[in-house]
Parts: structure tokens; C-alpha cells; sequence
């Protein structure tokens, strides 16, 4: 007996935000090919192909797939009952065959491929048959995609499989690629511009968030669907004036999105894949050189090619394919989970990572890590490298702002005086508080009367100057956003105003 839900196509949901260029790109695709919807878990696959089919209406048959459907002989009683809908005679022998000799898989494709033929010759549209099979990231059954890889080498010309998946196929696709016989759309696609996510939360959830806001939400999700709706259920519970209130302000992960992220990618891999990105999430990128010295073992290039194929939030630095980050909510997800005492050891292992990032010539990608690490020593080495290696004695702009990273309270000055003296020469009170800026034609801005403002407080105050968010500011300086607000209030004391409108308008000077 077949389960007639797997048949039925997902109604559209209320909150779906319309996406017509890639409508349009899934109307465009041809017949006699393959056109697959590929993104990690939460980037909307299905939802946008069941909103094409809302919105163009055409001849099509929809399937959802499970694990169930491995066995090749369930899988093609369930498509052929899926085609069947369309035309109730076709694929009478392909069925036959199926009951009483489910080995011969060829020559059940080559009797199915026949009558789609005959489909194909009738139709009388433009736009041909569609075939949706939904979640083809499940079927892993070799003999199975030996079959489809056969079928879709010799599709009809008036017909056309859409599949969505979380990974990519095993379907010769760089063949395919080569020959125009592949419509794809990755996450790069699908996931939602600036204009997207305003659309959804101030059009479709009507929640009246403030732009800044928005832009800050999706800045940390990248564009990730589900992400800016698992903060939308933290959202309806802010007022519209207190969106600064919502989940994300802080880099601890919202529990909603912390859940899903668990329960729809983490924990279904295996162990040793799970202990390689919650390793590889230490540094901010990472090579396969680098995740070796993070794990102690010889298997990252194995690991990474998985981790691509199964295209699991990893983000390529270069065209190569050399280094990697992970999307940032993974990552901050992965980290959270690194921090429970079982991974203890696996912390305590990837401090050879900063060796290889030293030995490397990475520098301040070994700070970074060391800081991560809470690995003092290593810190002050490489401070003191990167001094000897610079004409002038100075750090670059991009170590000086990680170890402004550091708490003060995180380290003992006295057992390291070299961090010490660098983290706190940005306290350093400076002798002038005259501004220039460039956007103002040579303006000097100067807050009258003002006590002097430390070199960070500078910093804060051209970019606040600038129009930046806080959010943007804190990214710029590589400082979290509680620190940054303190800079704020300090600011605002020693101007004497009370919100940033007000210090503008100081800073703009009598009209």
C-alpha cells in the first residue's frame, strides 16, 4: 500500500516571501534535463519549488522521498504511481516488471523511458512535464542511482526532474553540467538578499523592526532562511521600538536556532565528522595542513571533501578549494558545543593548530586561535615575531584588533607584560580630539570642553560619524557589542547628551 501524502504538493505557507527571479529561473529550465535545488538544511528548497508550481501552473507530478525509498523496488512503484497521476496507463510493463523482477532495473527504465517518450510527443504546451522528487538527499542506494543516472541520460525532451537536496547527487553532474543538461540552484542563490529579509520581517511578519536591526540579523544569518525565521519567534516577543532586544545581539546562539541546527545537521553525522567541525570551528579558517594539527590525525582531506559534498554550511575562501570557513551561526553553534567538558580533550589538542599556524606564516591567524585557546604564552610569541618582523616595530591593524579582543580581567599583567602592553595601549588617553572628515568636506569636529577621549573612544566616535550600526562598528573593531556600548555611554558622558541623535548634532556643531 502507497502513502498518498508523498503525492501531495505543500500548500504554500503565509509567510512565504516571493522569490520571482528564481521563479523565473525554474520556469526557463528545459525539458529532457535535470534541474536540482541544492542548499543546506533551512534555505527554503522545497518552498520554493512549491511556490513555482503555485505560480506556474503546468502539467507536473510531485514526490516526497524518505530513507524507505532506497529499496528499488519501493522507489519506482512510488514515481511510477507519481507519473501515473498524470497519465493512469502509463508505465503499465515498467510496473509489471517491477513486481516480478525488481534486479532488472535497466530494463524497467527502458520501458518507462518509452512510454514518457509517447507522454512527451502529446503534449500540447510550451512548458514540459515536471517530475519533482523532494529530498533526493536521502536515496544513497548505489543500484538505485545507477538507474536514475540511466533514466536521466535518455529523458524525453518534454520532460523534466526537479530534484531539491541537501547534497549533491551522484549523478555524473559535471558531465551533465558540461553538456547544458543542469538547471542548479545552490544556496548562493537562494539565500535571501537585504531586500528579502526586509520584506519578511516588516511585510510578511509585519513586526516594524528598525533597518539597523534587520541589516544586523542579516549580517550573522547570511541570507540563511531559517535562521532569520527561528529570530523571528524571538521577535514577536520585542516591541517594535526595542528591537535591539532580540536574540543575536549577543554572539550566544539563540536556543531555537542552537535546536534546530542540532537536530537537523549536527546529530545525525558520524562521530568523527562531528568532532572535526567542532574542532575545525577553533580557528577562524581553516586548510586541510591546519584541521591535521587541530585533530592529531591525517584524515582532513577525506573529511573535507565529505563536509563539501554533503555541503554542510562550508564556505570556500578561494577558487582552489584550499581554505574554508563555516557559516557563521554553524560556527557559533560548534563552539558553543566545543565548550562542554566531553570535547576537553579535543581542546586541548588543537593548540598544536597555532604551531601550524605559526610555522605557516599565518600570524595573526595564530592569535586569533590562541585567543580561542586562552593560550597566553603563544600570544606574546607571536606578538613579539610580528614586531621583529615589521620595519617599524608595530603590529598590523588586524592583530591590534584581536588583541583588543581580550578581556583585561582574562589574563595576570604581571606573568605577561607584552599582551599586557599592547591590549592596553588603546586606553591610552590622546592629546586632541579634532576629527577629519572626509565626507564632510575637511570639517573639523571638535566636542568643546570635552575630557580628552582614549584612542578607541576615537575610533567609536568617526565610525558612529560615518552612519554605521553598532553592530557594524563592533565588527569593524573587532570588539563585542557590550564592549562597544560602553565606548558609547563613555562617549555620550563626556559630551553630555543622552542618545546617539543628540551627539550627532553636538558633533555637527551650531548651524
Amino acid at each position: 500500500m502507497l502513502l498518498k501524502t508523498r503525492f501531495y504538493l505543500p500548500p504554500l505557507r503565509p509567510q512565504c516571501v516571493w522569490r520571482q527571479p528564481l521563479l523565473d529561473r525554474l520556469n526557463q529550465s528545459p525539458g529532457g534535463g535535470l534541474t536540482l535545488v541544492m542548499a543546506p538544511a533551512g534555505y527554503g528548497k522545497t518552498t520554493l519549488v512549491s511556490q513555482w508550481l503555485h505560480a506556474c501552473p503546468h502539467t507536473f507530478t510531485w514526490l516526497s522521498l524518505d530513507k524507505s525509498h532506497n529499496s528499488p523496488s519501493v522507489f519506482w512503484r512510488y514515481a511510477l504511481a507519481a507519473l501515473q497521476q498524470i497519465q493512469p496507463s502509463l508505465g503499465g510493463e515498467a510496473e509489471r516488471l517491477a513486481q516480478q523482477a525488481p534486479q532488472k532495473q535497466a530494463d524497467l527504465v527502458i520501458s518507462l523511458l518509452n512510454d514518457l517518450e509517447d507522454l512527451s510527443v502529446g503534449i500540447q504546451s510550451d512548458q514540459p512535464v515536471s517530475l519533482i522528487l523532494d529530498d533526493f538527499h536521502l536515496l544513497q542506494n548505489p543500484l538505485l542511482l545507477d538507474a536514475l543516472n540511466l533514466f536521466l541520460d535518455h529523458l524525453p525532451a518534454g520532460i523534466r526532474v526537479v530534484m531539491t537536496s541537501r547534497d549533491e547527487p551522484p549523478l555524473m553532474l559535471p558531465r551533465r553540467r558540461a553538456m547544458g543538461q543542469v538547471t542548479l540552484l545552490t544556496s548562493e542563490e537562494l539565500r535571501f538578499s537585504l531586500p528579502d529579509s526586509e520584506r519578511f520581517f516588516n511585510q510578511t511578519l509585519q513586526l516594524a523592526l528598525a533597518s539597523d536591526a534587520i541589516s544586523r540579523f542579516h549580517h550573522d544569518t547570511e541570507g540563511w532562511i531559517t535562521g532569520l525565521q527561528l529570530i523571528s519567534y524571538s521577535a514577536h516577543f520585542a516591541a517594535p521600538h526595542d528591537s535591539k532586544r532580540i536574540p543575536m545581539e549577543s554572539r550566544n546562539l539563540d536556543r531555537h536556532i542552537a535546536d534546530y541546527l542540532f537536530d537537523e545537521v549536527f546529530r545525525s553525522l558520524a562521530p568523527e565528522l562531528q568532532t572535526f567541525l567542532l574542532t575545525s570551528a577553533l580557528p577562524r579558517r581553516f586548510c586541510a595542513g591546519l584541521c591535521n594539527a587541530l585533530t592529531g590525525t591525517n584524515q582532513a582531506l577525506q573529511h573535507l571533501a565529505t563536509l563539501e559534498k554533503a555541503n554542510l554550511f562550508l564556505v570556500p575562501l578561494d577558487n582552489c578549494r584550499v581554505w574554508f570557513r563555516l557559516h557563521d551561526l554553524f560556527r557559533q553553534f560548534l563552539l558553543q558545543q566545543m565548550e562542554l567538558p566531553e570535547h576537553a580533550a579535543s581542546r586541548t589538542q588543537a593548540v598544536e593548530g597555532i604551531d601550524w599556524l605559526r610555522q605557516a606564516g599565518h600570524y595573526e591567524d595564530g592569535i586569533a586561535l590562541s585567543i580561542r585557546l586562552q593560550q597566553w604564552p603563544q600570544i606574546e610569541a607571536l606578538i613579539q615575531l610580528l614586531q621583529m618582523l615589521s620595519p617599524e616595530g608595530t603590529l598590523s591593524d588586524d592583530a591590534t584588533r584581536l588583541i583588543y579582543t581580550v578581556p583585561a580581567t582574562a589574563y595576570a599583567p604581571d606573568r605577561y607584560p607584552i599582551l599586557h602592553m599592547v591590549r592596553m595601549a588603546d586606553e591610552t588617553p590622546t592629546a586632541t580630539v579634532a576629527l577629519k572628515d572626509e565626507d564632510e568636506q575637511g570639517t573639523d569636529l571638535i566636542l568643546v570642553g570635552a575630557e580628552p577621549l582614549t584612542r578607541r573612544e576615537l575610533q567609536v566616535l568617526t565610525l558612529i560619524r560615518q552612519g554605521l550600526s553598532n553592530k557594524d562598528i563592533s565588527d569593524t573593531l573587532f570588539i563585542s557589542l557590550n564592549t562597544l556600548k560602553v565606548h558609547i555611554r563613555n562617549l555620550y558622558g563626556k559630551a553630555g547628551v543622552e542618545n546617539r541623535t543628540q551627539f550627532l548634532l553636538k558633533l555637527a556643531g551650531p548651524k
